[in-house]
């Protein structure tokens, strides 16, 4: 079950920057203007992806050593 909610996720996530494209360069009208605001987005964005990238990475680290020493603590515990 928990398989297919992360697919969802998945999927949603992928259409969600399929829209974002496509509000950017639209079929109809593809034209310079509308990349060269894409491309002024993705440039204005890539700093906070890093930041935000960096956090999620350093708090999953910190939650893992947390949970490692709850591990060990219990282990000590028991005799």
């Amino acid at each position: 079950m928990d398989i297919m909610n992360t697919l969802v996720k998945l999927l949603a996530g992928l259409i969600i920057f399929a829209l974002g494209l496509y509000w950017y360069a639209p079929v109809w009208e593809i034209g310079r203007v509308n990349f060269l605001e894409l491309k002024g987005l993705i440039r204005g964005g890539i700093g906070l992806v890093l930041i935000f990238i960096g956090l999620v990475i350093a708090w999953i680290e910190y939650e893992d050593h947390r949970w490692a020493q709850k591990e060990n603590a219990e282990k000590a515990k028991t005799p």
